[in-house]
C-alpha cells in the first residue's frame, strides 16, 4: 500500500480554503469571546487573520467604535504547526478509521467526537486538522458558556 499523497494548501479549491478560514474564525471567536473578527473579502492560502477587542471610551458614539489591541489568529486549518498545539491545549485524541475512511477527534469518549470523511478533504492530514479545529471550537464554546 503506497502512502497517500499530501496536497499543498496552495492546491486547495477556493471553496475549501474559504471553509477553512471560516473554521479558523469560529475557533478564534470561541477562544476570544467579545473579540471583533472580520472575514476578509480576498482569501488566499496565506491570508492572515487578526482580532481586536472593543474598547470602551467615554464620549464615543456607537457609530465610532474603537478597538483595543488583539492579535493574530493562528492558521489552524491551514498549517500543522498551528494546529498541533491544539492537541495539548484541548487534550485531543485522534482516531483514524481506514476501513471506514474517516477520522474522529475527541477527548476520549466517542459520544461528542467530531468525525470527518477523509474523501471530503484534499488529503488525510486536512481531514484530521478539520476535525481537530471543529472539536476544539466545540470545547472552547463550552468553556465560555460556563
Amino acid at each position: 500500500m503506497s502512502p497517500a499523497k499530501r496536497v499543498s494548501v496552495n492546491e486547495w479549491p477556493q471553496a475549501y480554503l474559504e471553509s477553512a478560514i471560516d473554521d479558523e474564525i469560529a475557533l478564534a471567536k470561541a477562544m476570544h469571546p467579545g473579540a471583533k473578527i472580520l472575514r476578509p473579502g480576498l482569501i488566499t492560502p496565506v491570508t492572515q487573520l487578526t482580532f481586536d477587542y472593543p474598547r470602551r471610551t467615554h464620549g464615543t458614539s456607537t457609530h465610532n467604535a474603537r478597538t483595543g489591541s488583539g492579535g493574530y489568529i493562528a492558521p489552524w486549518r491551514r498549517d500543522w504547526r498551528a494546529a498541533g498545539p491544539l492537541i495539548a491545549e484541548f487534550d485531543l485524541r485522534i482516531l483514524p478509521d481506514t476501513d471506514e475512511g474517516t477520522v474522529s477527534v475527541g477527548t476520549g469518549g466517542g459520544r461528542r467526537n467530531v468525525t470527518e470523511e477523509i474523501a471530503d478533504h484534499p488529503d488525510k492530514d486536512a481531514a484530521i486538522i478539520a476535525a481537530m479545529v471543529r472539536f476544539a471550537t466545540q470545547l472552547a464554546e463550552a468553556r465560555t458558556e460556563q
